[in-house]
């Protein structure tokens, strides 16, 4: 499978910094056709979508044997196996198949190698990310599809950077700063937000999810509304302290207490919402 491919001379000519700049001069993948198509039949509900959806997916045997993995795993819980497509279409639903298809394409998409990058931990967050922000979209009255895509992106700028700049990704994960963002800043010129974001509007993504992509790092100020890059920062947030453990910082814990208390929402709530977004990670990343 091909990953990011550029038109070679005119990048390689560029200063770094002219690299971040001109990341349109990198020939991103475009969204696969399998998920811009079988995406069209989850927006309506209906036997007609339904069996649109599974006619689509089913073009794609490997996809198809994704999907009924995922749905037989013990996350799910079913009382018996599901073997029928169609079938783990309508006992899961449109929305929870359309994520599925976001998180294994997206997945498959940009394979990354280094020997600094950890793929699987990656796409372990990110789904812990977008399941965790699904989940607070219930509450904060956010959709629920628009917030999981953007869980599932938010982090897509490091992806890009490892690909865009190996080297010099090394030494960021090697510098002693703790301050990563800040160090991606002085090292490459830009931040996993900024060209994230840009990679969002490559694929025509929607704004807000832009937005949030390059907002998942930024918390709330003081009258601000509650938006689709607060849910992100908030899940973000959540989701690495209950990464860290013990090991968590005063500094991270002080935020999300200030950030819960921005949204009302209680601590307890708050973490049994990133825990059951780790476990759906489990489950997802150990069939991708």
């Amino acid at each position: 499978m091909s990953t990011l491919t550029r038109t070679d001379k005119e990048f390689a000519d560029l200063s770094q910094k002219d690299k971040v700049a001109s990341l349109r001069l990198v020939d991103l993948p475009s969204l696969p056709a399998l998920l811009m198509e079988a995406l069209q039949y989850t927006d309506t509900v209906g036997d007609q979508s339904l069996t649109n959806l599974a006619d689509k997916i089913g073009q794609d045997p490997p996809m198809v044997i994704r999907i009924l993995r995922i749905t037989n795993s013990p996350f799910f819980g079913m009382s018996r196996e599901i073997s029928s497509l169609r079938q783990a279409i309508v006992l899961l639903g449109l929305n929870r198949v359309r994520n599925m298809l976001l998180g294994v394409c997206f997945s498959k998409m940009l394979p990354v190698r280094h020997k600094d990058f950890d793929y699987p931990l990656f796409w372990h967050h990110s789904m812990a990310v977008a399941d965790c922000a699904r989940q607070l979209a219930t509450y904060t009255g956010i959709g629920q599809d628009i917030a999981f895509t953007a869980g599932l992106l938010h982090d897509i700028g490091r992806l890009i950077i490892v690909f865009l700049f190996p080297d010099d990704f090394s030494r960021i994960i090697n510098e002693p700063h703790p301050d990563r963002v800040e160090t991606e800043r002085r090292i490459i010129g830009s931040d996993h937000m900024e060209i994230g974001g840009k990679a969002a509007r490559h694929w025509n993504l929607p704004v807000a999810i832009q937005e949030a992509i390059e907002q998942h790092e930024t918390p709330p100020e003081q009258g601000d509304a509650i938006s689709l890059g607060l849910l992100i920062y908030t899940a973000n947030l959540l989701i690495i302290e209950a990464e860290q453990g013990d090991d968590s910082g005063l500094e991270r814990q002080e935020a999300i207490a200030n950030v819960l208390e921005f949204l009302d929402i209680s601590i307890d709530q708050a973490t049994h919402w990133a825990n059951t977004g780790r476990q759906f990670a489990d489950q997802i990343v150990a069939i991708l």
